[in-house]
């Protein structure tokens, strides 16, 4: 007499019918052994996690989205990088200001996704340029480092300096904004100014604004917030 008819046979096969290791017992795979403590399975398992998800961003429940909606809609529209501190929640939204390890298209590694789009930019428009070259200021002073120097941008040796404030409203980094343009004023720097709130929701075009060599002035500081 075998223990399961032709069709059951044909669903052991399939994977569909299993014994229990336990007691013997055949049972219907995803139900269980009726007399074992029923296991879950994996379908369910998945499912259970899947409900328990809460917000990558805020740690939040999100109906087992990996994004609760209010995080949504402020991320849909944008690249985000999380740092997440031994794997709890909320995680840290790193935002243009991150000082991380950007390659650029010419080789250059920034610290910012926003001095990435930069880079790139002079690297494509073949503006010749170099990152965070020391600048001198005097003797026994630490020089300062402009994020972009554009060498001999207006021809004759002159250059042209980029600062882009990623950081503005941080006391810390307003403090360093404070001290640097003075210098640059007294130097006789040629700067252009580029900032987040303004400029870096398209900063492509804030740059083929602020390089025209037609509205630049040799030794004066352009677009500086007063």
């Amino acid at each position: 007499m075998y223990p399961l008819c032709k069709e059951c046979f044909k669903l052991k096969d399939e994977g569909k019918v299993l014994k229990c290791e336990e007691c013997g017992t055949w049972y219907l795979a995803g139900e269980g052994c009726p007399n074992c403590k029923p296991a879950k399975t994996e379908l369910q398992e998945t499912n259970s996690n899947t409900d328990e998800l809460t917000c990558i961003i805020c740690g939040k429940p999100s109906n087992g989205k990996h994004l609760c909606l209010n995080c949504y809609h402020k991320c849909k529209n944008k690249s985000i990088l999380l740092k997440i501190d031994k794997c709890q929640f909320p995680a840290i939204i790193l935002d243009e200001s991150y000082e991380g390890v950007f390659p650029c298209l010419d080789g250059h590694i920034v610290k910012s996704m926003a001095e990435q789009t930069i880079d790139n930019y002079l690297c494509r428009h073949a503006i010749f340029h170099g990152y965070e070259l020391p600048l001198a200021i005097g003797i026994g002073k630490e020089p300062l480092k402009p994020d972009f120097c554009l060498k001999n941008y207006l021809g004759e040796g002159k250059d042209v300096y980029i600062e882009y404030f990623g950081m503005e409203g941080d006391p810390e980094y307003d403090k360093k904004t404070a001290y640097k343009m003075p210098i640059y004023r007294e130097k006789g720097i040629t700067l252009i100014c580029l900032y987040r709130k303004e400029d870096g929701h398209n900063l492509e075009f804030a740059l083929d604004q602020k390089l025209d060599k037609a509205n630049i002035e040799e030794g004066k500081i352009h677009y500086e917030k007063k």
